[in-house]
């Protein structure tokens, strides 16, 4: 039997799908990203399951729904009792390494006590990140500049040299340049902080931009929510900070242009990771998986940060790569709704094992190696399981969904239940600026949905109360 390929999973933070040149942002250049797609298979419609950081995170190392473990927000974390992703492709004979952000071991958040320069620079003990024999991690950063790790069981912390970004990936070079176990092949998770544009306050590039093309649903005359590191440094610790639509929309432009600075280092990272490869002779006996944990509304219906619902919050971009077609079938895009929780048993499928089949979740491996077709389903489910801290949306009402190929259906939940809330054709609407929940013409397709939602729920064991379908509730909810 051949030996398996290597996997390089390479994880960003709020990087948005649609943020990327080859999904048709304009505003930067991603060459290298866009290498990977056009060599591999993109996936259009992946979706964060619960777009957030922590529950992504949690789904990606177990496999398991961020509401069947109560994992619901910062300050959480992964139980020691979870069979986790590196420990399942362990037993497939991998070496198995982590590297950057692991965000799981809850010292960051309302539940969690430390400022996140504390969680910064205190280590993950060993039986909270099992699975992986190779750790250069640290549970988050503080900034893009200064940002320190653990190396294995060591218990002092150590500083990245340089930018936060391109110091992860020479660790991840390091790892693959030498500190790899050569016998065996290897599975590494290079977890980044970008392009995370609220902890980048200073960049790590200035790259020369033109005027900006913003997305249709951006409204530069209604920036009443911009986030306090969204706004001008010199206005960010004033005790009223200024409410000019004019400052307030130069210092949205100026965020905006950071946001896509950031995502052209870890480009530039990524080609850097390739030929680190190939000058190892890997390239062609590895798989690189290109995602991140979820997106940011970045100022999309006035909105900001993720936890939405909506495509900038939810939508990831989700790329599988080989140079080798004999590992992975390339040059193809997939529109299939992909879900969190396909992730884990897509890994280990690509490992050459065969994940046991389970509700709510896809081995994708097959058909990436084009040895079957693509999988058949109807819809994925999308949900905000909970929120603890009071100023923010949600923590009265949360919210369920699904996303099928050409629509999204989403419930605003109360003591009642969750009642209809959005409804959005995001083939034909993909900037979601038309709410067809309040069409009574689309009625029969909201009432379907809602009991597509309903099953979903049933099918992953979510208790989550859904009220009976009502035409007359639909007008009265909003957002």
């Amino acid at each position: 039997m051949s030996r398996p390929p290597n996997i390089v999973v390479i994880l960003a933070d709020r990087l948005r799908r649609d943020a990327l040149n080859c999904m048709g942002d304009a505003n930067l250049h991603t060459p290298n990203i866009d290498a990977l797609a056009r060599q591999g298979v993109t996936c259009t419609a992946a979706c964060s399951t619960s777009p957030n950081s922590v529950p992504f995170r949690f789904s990606l190392m177990t496999g398991e729904y961020a509401h069947s473990r109560s994992v619901p927000a910062l300050g959480y974390r992964l139980s020691p009792a979870e069979r986790t992703l590196g420990e399942a492709i362990a037993e497939q004979g991998y070496a198995t390494a982590f590297i950057g952000k692991w965000h799981l071991y809850g010292h960051f958040g309302v539940v969690g006590t430390q400022t996140r320069r504390q969680a910064g620079r205190t280590p993950v003990p060993a039986h909270f990140r099992r699975g992986f024999d190779y750790w250069r991690g640290f549970d988050v950063g503080s900034t893009v500049h200064g940002t320190h790790y653990f190396a294995d069981d060591d218990p002092v912390p150590r500083q990245l040299p340089g930018a936060q970004t391109s110091g992860l990936f020479d660790l991840a070079a390091t790892y693959i340049g030498t500190d790899r176990p050569a016998d065996r092949p290897f599975f590494l998770i290079l977890s980044l902080e970008a392009p995370d544009p609220l902890a980048a306050v200073a960049t790590e590039t200035t790259i020369p931009r033109g005027p900006l093309q913003l997305r249709a649903n951006v409204d530069l005359t209604d920036l009443s929510c911009l986030p306090t590191a969204w706004r001008a440094p010199q206005d960010r610790l004033l005790e009223k900070p200024q409410a000019d639509p004019q400052v307030m929309a130069e210092a949205y432009a100026t965020s905006l242009r950071a946001y896509y600075d950031a995502i052209e280092s870890v480009d530039a990272g990524v080609g850097r990771l390739r030929d680190r490869l190939a000058a190892a002779g890997l390239d062609r006996s590895t798989v690189i998986v290109f995602a991140a944990d979820h997106g940011d509304m970045a100022g999309s219906h006035g909105l900001f940060a993720a936890g939405e619902p909506f495509e900038e919050s939810i939508g990831i971009p989700l790329i599988f790569h080989s140079a080798d077609p004999a590992l992975l079938k390339g040059d193809r895009q997939s529109a299939l709704p992909i879900c969190t929780e396909d992730i884990f048993p897509t890994l280990v499928g690509l490992a050459g094992a065969v994940p046991p089949a389970r509700p709510g979740r896809l081995d994708l491996s097959p058909f990436l190696r084009g040895t079957a077709a693509e999988p058949s389903r109807p819809a994925v489910l999308l949900e905000f399981v909970a929120e603890v801290r009071p100023t923010h949306r949600y923590f009265h009402r949360t919210w369920r969904g699904i996303r099928t190929r050409s629509h999204k259906y989403t419930v605003l939940g109360g003591g009642s239940g969750g009642t209809p809330w959005q409804l959005f054709d995001v083939e034909a609407d993909p900037f979601e600026q038309n709410n067809l929940i309040v069409d009574p013409a689309c009625a029969g397709l909201g009432e379907a949905l809602h009991e597509d939602l309903r099953r979903l729920l049933r099918q992953t064991a979510d208790d989550y109360l859904l009220a009976p379908f009502a035409d007359d509730t639909c007008a009265g909810v909003q957002g």
